[in-house]
């Protein structure tokens, strides 16, 4: 079986999609399945990452780069008749690994859908027009495609619901967080000289730092020493926090850092005190895995997927009551076996979420779709 699996991601985009792609790609190459892949990378611009970052190396895996710029792509496989199956030399089964629909001629086709937030009318977390042009990309490569990918239990009932997709087509194949360990140093680390909490997201109204700011607040009105460090690039809707940070009496004790080096971020996470993520809507959530595989108790929302990823390994709060997110940061900063016992359990539940099985599950996935099984009945059996 060859696979074809679109790289661009990988090359140009530093976290998200761009981490799944890099890291699944790396799986895969683990599981010595490197010699059937050839991945195709479509951009103008130079990659980000050497092919020693890349993992690729020592590898057999043909990346195959087009150099033009990724929105002629679909003009240009029309234009020459051709399939992006054809343009990797041939394929069983290709993988799009994000929302760019692209000519598929012989090959069964697998899709990764991550969630289906946008696909949530005035959800308030995207520009609507966005919402719309991304629900319909959604749509025709669910529809298209052999199999569906999804990181989680939540994710498939979502796309079944929201996309009528019949249960058995959808596989859950995960994602891992043991990249982070690559650039942390080893060793005990120092405690750091201003102890912090930290939230590590891009900052937008779905990740829900007003509430957070609002949490911040009252710990540092009750007297607790720690300045809150957020690590992420503003996103839609940052301009509404940006103003409520600049109003906030707490604002000389909120750092917000924007452009985190892969470098840095172990270590960010490692000296934390506190990982506070009470995001309002999840496919997957891979920072709190993060922050645990760092030894960092976290605080997480008890909705969407992360109670199914964290499990009892965090400390799952309402999201929507600021003094919920308060209290529970309170108590892990101020009770330390309740921070110690987080810490156990959030290494042991990192442990469980690798790249490699993240890689074996999809090879499982992409010989389902070469077989195009008749898809059956039933959920709890297909998710």
């Amino acid at each position: 079986m060859r696979v074809g699996v679109d790289y661009r991601p990988a090359l140009v985009n530093r976290e998200g999609i761009g981490r799944y792609v890099r890291e699944l790609v790396r799986g895969m190459i683990e599981l010595d399945f490197d010699r059937s892949l050839s991945l195709f990378g479509y951009t103008l611009a130079p990659s980000k990452f050497s092919r020693m970052e890349l993992g690729l190396i020592e590898s057999r895996a043909e990346l195959v780069r087009l150099p033009c710029p990724s929105r002629w792509t679909p003009w240009l496989l029309r234009k020459l008749g051709k399939g992006v199956d054809d343009l990797v030399g041939g394929a069983d089964v290709y993988h799009h690994t994000y929302l760019a629909p692209l000519a598929v001629r012989e090959a069964k086709e697998v899709v990764t859908i991550f969630d289906t937030i946008y696909a949530i009318e005035n959800s308030g977390f995207l520009e609507p027009e966005v919402g719309r042009s991304m629900t319909e990309r959604a749509a025709e490569l669910i529809s298209r495609s052999s199999r569906i990918l999804v990181p989680t239990e939540f994710v498939g009932a979502e796309v079944v619901m929201t996309f009528g997709v019949v249960p058995a087509k959808v596989s859950v194949t995960g994602l891992g967080c043991d990249h982070i360990a690559r650039d942390l140093p080893p060793g005990k680390l120092e405690r750091a000289r201003e102890p912090y909490i930290l939230t590590v997201s891009r900052v937008d109204g779905r990740k829900n730092h007003l509430r957070i700011l609002e949490a911040f607040e009252l710990m540092v009105a009750e007297g607790l020493p720690h300045r809150w460090v957020i690590s992420g690039t503003p996103g839609y809707g940052s301009e509404i926090f940006e103003r409520a940070l600049a109003n906030s009496p707490a604002k000389h004790r909120v750092e917000w850092r924007r452009n985190v080096s892969d470098e840095e971020l172990p270590l960010l996470y490692a000296q934390a005190d506190c990982f506070v993520f009470p995001s309002l809507s999840e496919g997957f959530g891979l920072p709190p895995l993060e922050a645990m595989a760092c030894g960092t108790p976290v605080v997480s929302s008890c909705v969407t997927s992360l109670p199914e990823v964290l499990g009892e390994a965090a400390f799952l709060v309402e999201p929507t009551e600021s003094e919920r997110i308060f209290e529970a940061t309170r108590r892990v900063l101020t009770e330390p076996a309740l921070a110690e016992d987080l810490h156990l359990r959030g290494k042991q539940k990192a442990r469980e979420h690798t790249w490699r099985e993240a890689a074996r599950h999809t090879l499982l996935a992409y010989q389902k779709a070469a077989e195009d099984s008749d898809p059956g009945e039933g959920v709890r059996r297909s998710l």
